[in-house]
């Protein structure tokens, strides 16, 4: 398992969030923890946000820069 580390940038943008919006995003970014390379890590689709980490495999572990959200593609 890895630790975990947010960065002030993240919670500054995830601050003004939705409550459930953010729950959705909290579960997913703690999924990193046990797993930080997950299968659709590079997958963008309109309507999301983009997470953006860093992973330390020596130290194990998983550093959270930034949440934005994603512009809808028409």
């Amino acid at each position: 398992m890895y630790a975990f580390e947010i960065t002030a940038e993240f919670e500054a943008a995830a601050k003004p969030m939705h409550p459930k919006r953010f729950k959705q995003i909290h579960l997913r970014i703690f999924a990193l923890m046990q797993n930080p390379r997950p299968p659709d890590a590079e997958m963008l689709e309109a309507n999301m946000y983009r997470v953006t980490y860093e992973i330390d495999d020596t130290r194990r572990r998983v550093r959270v820069f930034l949440l934005e959200e994603m512009e809808q593609v028409e």
